[in-house]
């Protein structure tokens, strides 16, 4: 049986279909016995249907700036 770890680093993959079927079949046997990672699951593929729909959108150039500045400093921590 995999763990929560094996399934958070596949999580990409099994949401875009993109994983062999064995490797499926142990992600979903995983999930149906761990509610952490179920809902998990469930709120990352609900948010990548919600910006999938919304597409692209341009930021007002405060809100771009302040986010710019946001992720330098954490990158700056590390």
């Amino acid at each position: 049986m995999l763990s929560c770890q094996d399934l958070i680093t596949e999580l990409s993959n099994l949401l875009d279909d993109d994983v062999a079927a064995e490797t499926r079949q142990l992600l979903e046997e995983h999930l149906s016995h761990c509610r952490t990672c179920q809902v998990l699951y469930d709120s990352t593929g609900r948010t990548v249907r919600i910006v999938t729909d919304v597409g692209s959108f341009e930021l007002p150039e405060s809100v771009g700036a302040r986010l710019r500045q946001k992720i330098m400093t954490e990158i700056r921590r590390r």
